[in-house]
C-alpha cells in the first residue's frame, strides 16, 4: 500500500534547509504569492517548478515552468515539496507513493505548546482541530479564536445543552419531504460553549484582507474563485451587504476588499472590535426593520435547523432563512447564494442538506437567476449523487415566485440509511 507524505507544518521560509531545490504543489495566485516569497527571503534555495494536479505540462508562471504531477520525476533528485494549494490532504492523496515522504504546509501552527498555556481557555477550539487537517485557512481561523478567548477573559467553558442526536418519525418524515430526500445519519457536535461569543477584530480583519490579496482561499478554494469572479461581475462597491452564517470574517473582508459595507448576522451573537463590520443576530432582525443592498450566504443555510451548531431542530429552517433574506433585501437586490448542489436531494443529520431536484427549487424561490457560477446541468445528470459546490447569483423577485433555475434531470428514487 502506497503510504501518503507526511504533511508538516511551515512558519516560514527560513525553515527549509539551505539551497534546497523546491517545488510549489499548485499553481495559482498563492502559489505566486509564496513564490514571490521565497525569492525575496530565501534567494540560496532553488525554485524548480509549479507542481498542478490538473495543468497540463508545458505553461510558465511568473518565469517558472508548469509541470503536471504526472510528469514529474521526483527520484530524479530530492526536492523540499512546498504545498501552495487549498485541499492539502488532497494533495498528500496524489503524492502518495511517488517518493515524496514529507510536504510542507505553510500555516501558522496552533499545535505548539505555547498555544496551551491557557487550557481552559483553549478548549472552546480545540475540538475544531480534527477539521484543520494541517489547512492554513482552519489555523489562521482557530488562531484568532484562542487569541480572543484569552483576551476577553471568558473563564472556563460552560457547557451547551444536551445536543440533539436523533430525529423523531415526524422529523423524518419532514426532513425527506415524505420519503424524496435520503436521509443519513452523521452527528456531529459544532457548538461553542454558552459564554464564549465569536470576536472579530481589526486585526484579523486585516489579516484576512492581505491574505484575500495575496490570493489565499478558504478550504473551498474552487468555490473563492467563483465568489471573487461573481463580485467583479456583480460589483458591490459602496453596498451594504448582509452577509448570513459566519465563523470566521474571511467573506465579510471579502466584501471589504470590494468596497462594501458587510454587516454579519448569526443566530448567536458575534461581538465586533472593528468599526468597519458590525454584527447583529437573527432575532434582532426579525424584530427591526433593516434592509440591505445585497446579501452573501457562503456554506450556511444547509445547515440550519440540522441543531450541529446549537440551533433549534427544525425540517424547514434553511427556506424560513431564505425567506428572510428576501424580505430584507432592498428591490432588486442580489443574493450571493452557495449550497452544495445535487441531482438527488439528501440529508446528512445533523451535517447538512444536499439541494436536488426537489429541494432547490423551494429554496430559490422568489428569486431570478442573475448568474449561476459551476452549475452544470450535464454535470449533474451524469452522476446524479455526485456533491458539488456553486454559486448562484440571484435577483429578488416577487415573493413566492418560481425561479428560473434550469431544473435537473429525473433519476432513481433515494435510499434511506438511517
Amino acid at each position: 500500500m502506497d503510504h501518503a507524505p507526511l504533511l508538516t507544518d511551515l512558519a516560514s521560509p527560513q525553515d527549509l534547509p539551505p539551497g534546497a531545490r523546491v517545488v510549489l504543489y499548485g499553481a495559482g495566485d498563492y502559489g505566486r504569492h509564496y513564490l514571490a516569497r521565497l525569492r525575496e527571503s530565501r534567494p540560496d534555495l532553488r525554485p524548480v517548478c509549479f507542481l498542478d494536479t490538473f495543468r497540463p505540462t508545458g505553461e510558465s508562471l511568473d518565469g517558472l515552468p508548469v509541470v503536471n504531477v504526472d510528469d514529474f520525476d521526483f527520484r530524479a533528485e530530492p526536492v523540499e515539496v512546498v504545498v501552495t494549494a487549498a485541499g492539502v490532504e488532497a494533495v498528500a492523496a496524489v503524492l502518495a507513493g511517488r517518493g515524496p515522504t514529507r510536504c510542507h504546509v505553510p500555516v501558522v501552527s496552533l499545535r505548539g505548546a505555547h498555544w496551551f498555556a491557557h487550557r481552559d481557555l483553549f478548549e472552546n477550539p480545540r475540538p475544531f482541530l480534527d477539521q484543520a487537517q494541517g489547512h492554513r485557512f482552519w489555523e489562521n481561523v482557530y488562531r484568532w479564536r484562542y487569541l480572543a478567548l484569552c483576551r476577553e477573559h471568558f473563564g472556563p467553558p460552560e457547557a451547551p445543552a444536551p445536543l440533539v442526536t436523533g430525529l423523531t418519525p415526524e422529523e423524518v418524515r419532514r426532513f425527506t419531504m415524505d420519503g424524496r430526500a435520503a436521509l443519513r445519519l452523521d452527528v456531529r457536535d459544532q457548538r461553542l460553549p454558552v459564554n464564549h461569543a465569536l470576536f472579530y477584530t481589526d486585526e484579523e480583519l486585516d489579516d484576512c484582507l492581505a491574505r484575500i490579496e495575496q490570493g489565499d482561499a478558504t478550504v473551498y478554494a474552487a468555490l473563492d474563485r467563483l465568489i471573487r469572479l461573481a463580485l467583479r461581475e456583480h460589483p458591490v462597491q459602496g453596498a451594504s451587504v448582509a452577509v448570513f452564517g459566519s465563523t470566521s470574517p474571511w467573506y465579510e473582508a471579502m466584501c471589504l476588499h470590494h468596497g462594501a459595507r458587510p454587516v454579519t448576522v448569526e443566530y448567536a451573537a458575534i461581538v465586533s472590535r472593528s468599526p468597519r463590520l458590525r454584527t447583529i443576530t437573527v432575532e434582532a432582525l426579525k424584530a427591526g426593520g433593516e434592509t440591505f443592498d445585497h446579501a452573501l450566504s457562503i456554506s450556511s443555510f444547509e445547515h440550519d435547523g440540522l441543531g450541529a451548531y446549537g440551533d433549534p431542530v427544525d425540517p424547514d429552517a434553511d427556506l424560513e432563512a431564505m425567506r428572510l433574506v428576501h424580505e430584507r433585501l432592498n428591490p432588486g437586490g442580489l443574493l450571493f447564494l452557495n449550497v452544495p448542489v445535487a441531482g438527488n436531494d439528501s440529508v446528512h443529520f445533523n451535517g447538512c442538506r444536499v439541494y436536488g431536484r426537489h429541494r432547490l427549487p423551494l429554496l430559490l424561490r422568489g428569486f431570478r437567476v442573475a448568474g449561476a457560477y459551476g452549475y452544470d446541468i450535464k454535470r449533474i445528470a451524469s452522476d446524479p449523487d455526485a456533491r458539488f459546490e456553486p454559486l448562484f447569483v440571484l435577483r429578488k423577485d416577487r415573493p413566492g415566485s418560481p425561479c428560473d433555475l434550469p431544473a435537473a434531470p429525473a433519476a432513481t428514487p433515494p435510499e434511506e440509511t438511517v
